[in-house]
């Protein structure tokens, strides 16, 4: 029942933003973050792409907590309280991936962009990581 009614959820900001997309960076809607700043075709890019993965995640979702409640999986309900929140990821690292590789594409990333699958800590002495 959570995957349907997070899923739905998902469904329903994906049409918003679709209908209606952010047309300045807000902290309150539309997407935001850093690459999705760095210029207005990146904006645009960025909202459009996130819409139509919360449509395709969101779709998932519903399509699996449908599945879970014909199958009368229900029982496995704190399985499925611990996993449906990587619906809610999902949308988000994939429009990061495709702004990535729609400004690289365009020699648009930024020169301070920092990937976060390769950011190493490097141990120091006492409490602060480097």
């Amino acid at each position: 029942m959570i995957y349907i009614f997070c899923g739905s959820l998902i469904i329903a900001v994906g049409i918003i933003w679709l209908i209606s997309p952010a047309q300045r960076p807000n902290r309150l809607y539309g997407y935001l973050s850093y690459l999705a700043q760095v210029n207005k075709d990146s904006f645009k890019f960025a909202q459009r792409r996130a819409s139509l993965y919360c449509l395709l995640f969101g779709g998932i979702q519903v399509i699996l907590g449908l599945l879970i409640r014909f199958l009368n999986w229900d029982r496995y309900f704190l399985f499925w309280l611990l996993t449906f929140y990587f619906f809610i990821l999902f949308p988000t690292i994939w429009t990061e991936k495709s702004l990535k590789k729609f400004l690289i594409k365009r020699h648009e990333l930024p020169k301070d962009y920092v990937d976060p699958d390769k950011v190493k800590h490097k141990r120091t002495k006492g409490f602060k990581d480097q």
